[in-house]
């Protein structure tokens, strides 16, 4: 008899990963030079369109995934400034919230946007941070920075809705940073326990982020890749991926004018 087997990757706290021996890492410092980075590059997520491809897949008890239903988007951010120094990172594509355009019943948003959320300082005050030493991610030297929802402190940064109301997240999670540049390389979160009212007991997210080339004016501009769920929500398995392809960079000058990607688009490189 086939036995029961998880269907999603370890939880952030399940797994070894190795670091630097002798390297200082000190979070308050990493922390504010992620924090400068991220501010800095958050008007590129405002400068491209792309094709979103999510795929949902419903996974038995032993871990088989069902077959993929697959639906494209365009997709395209908006930054809202709601006060001076406070900025939300508004993810559209078309068909919005309907749930009729979407693969399934599950309609997930903001995901992409989560690396530039973790250290925005309107939610940063929610978390506690843990840098964890000096590793790699993708070939380079990376800081493993750990952080978790504090207690009591409802979340902002993931939100489920339902018909019966909104339901904070409490987040764990870990972050890997390129030392070199202070890019945020991938995030990696998991519940910080079971949400009972949602009967979610699991809810693992992984987002990946890096270098999209553009031919206009040989323009790299570092955004999202990709950003893959795994959930076990009222008994029931699901994976969830959102792949962004097809890049188009808005014309800095003009407003309207479009490039496509030279080279470098998320599914040439190795998540």
């Amino acid at each position: 008899m086939a036995s029961l087997r998880s269907s999603a990757p370890p939880d952030i706290d399940s797994k070894e990963y190795p670091t630097a021996e002798d390297v200082a890492c000190k979070e308050s410092d990493v922390t504010q030079r992620t924090q400068v980075r991220t501010a800095r590059q958050l008007g590129n997520f405002e400068r491209f369109l792309a094709t979103e491809r999510i795929e949902h897949q419903e996974v038995d008890a032993y871990g088989n995934p069902g077959p993929p239903k697959t639906k494209d988007f365009t997709y395209i951010v908006f930054l809202e400034h709601p006060q001076p120094g406070v900025s939300f990172v508004n993810e559209r594509r078309d068909g919005g919230e309907n749930l009729d355009f979407f693969p399934s019943s599950l309609a997930t948003l903001g995901l992409l946007g989560l690396g530039v959320n973790i250290f925005d300082p309107h939610y940063s005050a929610d978390l506690e941070y843990k840098c964890e030493g000096l590793g790699n991610w993708r070939g380079q030297a990376a800081w493993r920075m750990r952080f978790e929802q504090k207690k009591g402190v409802p979340s902002q940064i993931r939100t489920w809705r339902n018909s019966r109301g909104v339901f904070p997240i409490p987040l764990k999670g870990r972050v890997w940073i390129a030392a070199s540049s202070y890019d945020v390389l991938h995030v990696e979160t998991d519940l910080r326990e079971p949400v009972s009212e949602l009967q979610l007991s699991r809810d693992h997210l992984m987002v990946d982020y890096g270098p999209v080339k553009f031919d206009k004016d040989n323009t790299t501009l570092w955004l999202p890749w990709s950003a893959e769920m795994f959930m076990e929500l009222r008994g029931k398995r699901y994976h969830h991926l959102h792949a962004l392809t097809n890049y188009m960079l808005f014309s800095v000058d003009t407003g309207t004018g479009m490039a496509m990607p030279k080279t470098q688009s998320p599914q040439e490189q190795p998540w």
